[in-house]
């Protein structure tokens, strides 16, 4: 019977282990941590985090990080362009010579009793040398020049990730046709990671 325990409690053990999100920093450090007690916090530039089998919260800077696996989501230090000072981005696909990255930060502001927020959207095809190949940014206002700016998602990504059945399935669940183009801003929000490598 103490034979059964033992095994059933390494078998918990590889399964919990299995199921754990992980954080790599720049030094190549991998740390485990909590599914349930893991939060990006885009606006701050940082990843609160609980380490597998301890109950304190940690966090770690964008300034600091390599990359993350959350959950499906992968998130991912990038210099763009060879610019000096990296960015975290989510990684929505990935083919072999191609990423689609992406963030969506929204901003709070308030004034005495009154606050509004804004979501600010930038998406990225790049190569594997992290040259931006085509690129957008907005935000969720209704000016003209932001409705234009979001009705150009979807050929983008169309153009780059038409033989990624898995993007092309996301996309076509956000994809609709509204007048204002809000509905394709859920694909931003939608972090899961694609491989369409294979």
């Amino acid at each position: 019977m103490k034979r059964i325990l033992v095994l059933l409690s390494l078998f918990i053990s590889a399964v919990t282990l299995a199921q754990t999100s992980y954080i790599v920093d720049k030094k190549g450090v991998k740390l485990f941590v909590r599914d349930d007690a893991t939060e990006v916090i885009l606006i701050d530039k940082r990843i609160s985090y609980v380490l597998v089998g301890k109950t304190w919260e940690k966090y770690i800077k964008f300034d600091d990080l390599d990359y993350a696996a959350i959950g499906p989501s992968l998130l991912k230090s990038f210099n763009l362009n060879q610019k000096k000072k990296s960015k975290v981005y989510f990684v929505f696909g990935e083919k072999q010579d191609k990423q689609l990255i992406g963030v969506a930060i929204t901003v709070t502001t308030s004034s005495g009793n009154l606050s509004s927020s804004r979501t600010f959207y930038e998406l990225y095809v790049i190569d594997n040398n992290q040259n931006v190949i085509e690129e957008l940014s907005m935000d969720d206002s209704k000016s003209k020049d932001d409705i234009e700016k979001r009705s150009k998602i979807a050929p983008m990504i169309t153009k780059y990730f038409s033989d990624c059945p898995d993007v092309m399935s996301k996309l076509q669940q956000y994809d609709t046709t509204d007048e204002k183009n809000f509905a394709v801003l859920g694909f931003f929000h939608d972090t899961k990671y694609i491989n369409c490598k294979q």
